[in-house]
């Protein structure tokens, strides 16, 4: 009975998979631009070809290969620890003429760590390539996907009553087994997004760095987080479709914009009277929104993100809740056409 739905979970995915291919066509064209250009790699071939370079190798006790390349002429020095898989430890020393002006800086580009420091007229700068991507980055940018994906999908009860009567009839099965099924079927596809992502944005990664990924700072809450926060802005979006279904393109329109503005408001501190009442109606209708609650879990079990939803368990608690109360009041209303 819920056959159409499905079909719309169909197409919204083939767009999702023909976007992230794109983006994936486009990383790999940025991968084979960028050989061509500078990479630890490359200042380490450069300066070996140099005429006044000498090279030496050894291997440390600990089984790493070390290269050392020192040209005295140009006052340049540089040691590559070769780690295997766990990526190499690149140490550049140099005139400080060569390398950047600032005196200290630190740039994590991925799995590439970069440090640079100045000494007098010698800079040292530190490269460790290959390093752990951390898995919160994947859910981060998953969860981006899925709340769009879920924003398209939030209407399917909207779609089924337009262009009908108010009386619709669904026998052999009750309405409530109908809209449980519906519901499913697009938290399916939510999921399937969120996974296709993750999957996407690995394969992106294989292209330029190791394929080691940091799951230090996620744990079953932060997945649960992941999970949870797509499905209740789902659910939210689903009862305004489902309670303003005449309106239901305007409510999907509209839903981004009023939750970033309402969610600004009650984020500024208030200035006067008049801002305070506005920062307190915010702050309440706030309340309302699942985006609100997000945070993700680091190693030592805390969030990163202070909220006034408390901690970080009972804000998941809080996502769980609304995705029920909203899911309750979505099947309440598709009820009540039949009526």
């Amino acid at each position: 009975m819920n056959y159409v739905e499905w079909l719309r979970v169909r197409n919204c995915l083939r767009i999702v998979i023909v976007i992230l291919g794109i983006l994936l066509v486009l990383a790999v064209i940025l991968r084979v631009s960028l050989a061509r250009y500078t990479s630890p790699e490359a200042w380490i071939a450069h300066m070996a070809m140099e005429h006044d370079t000498r090279e030496s190798h050894v291997t440390l006790p600990d089984g790493t290969k070390r290269m050392v390349l020192d040209n005295p002429q140009e006052r340049t020095r540089i040691i590559v620890d070769d780690r295997g898989y766990l990526g190499r430890h690149i140490v550049i020393i140099e005139p400080s003429d060569r390398a950047q002006h600032e005196e200290h800086s630190n740039v994590d580009i991925g799995s590439i760590r970069v440090l640079k420091t100045n000494h007098g007229t010698m800079s040292e700068t530190i490269i460790d390539t290959n390093g752990a991507v951390p898995m919160l980055y994947y859910m981060a940018l998953a969860d981006i996907v899925a709340l769009i994906v879920a924003t398209i999908l939030a209407a399917p009860f909207a779609r089924e009553i337009d262009g009908h009567l108010e009386i619709a009839l669904t026998k052999p099965i009750t309405r409530t087994r109908y809209a449980l099924g519906v519901i499913g079927a697009d938290v399916a596809g939510i999921l399937a997004a969120s996974f296709l992502t993750v999957v996407a944005i690995y394969l992106c990664q294989l292209l330029f760095e190791s394929w080691r990924i940091d799951f230090s700072g996620v744990n079953a809450r932060s997945i649960g987080m992941g999970i949870a926060c797509p499905l209740a802005w789902y659910a939210l979006l689903c009862a305004g479709t489902t309670w303003l279904n005449r309106s239901y393109g305007a409510v999907l329109g509209f839903a981004w914009p009023v939750a970033i503005l309402v969610g600004v408001l009650a984020k500024i501190q208030p200035v006067n009277v008049v801002a305070m009442f506005v920062h307190d109606v915010a702050w309440v209708l706030s309340r309302f929104s699942p985006l609100s609650y997000v945070s993700w879990a680091i190693s030592n079990d805390q969030s990163t993100v202070s909220s006034p939803g408390g901690n970080f368990e009972f804000r998941l608690l809080i996502e769980v809740l609304l995705f029920v109360v909203y899911g309750a009041l979505v099947i309440w209303q598709w009820r009540r056409v039949e009526a």
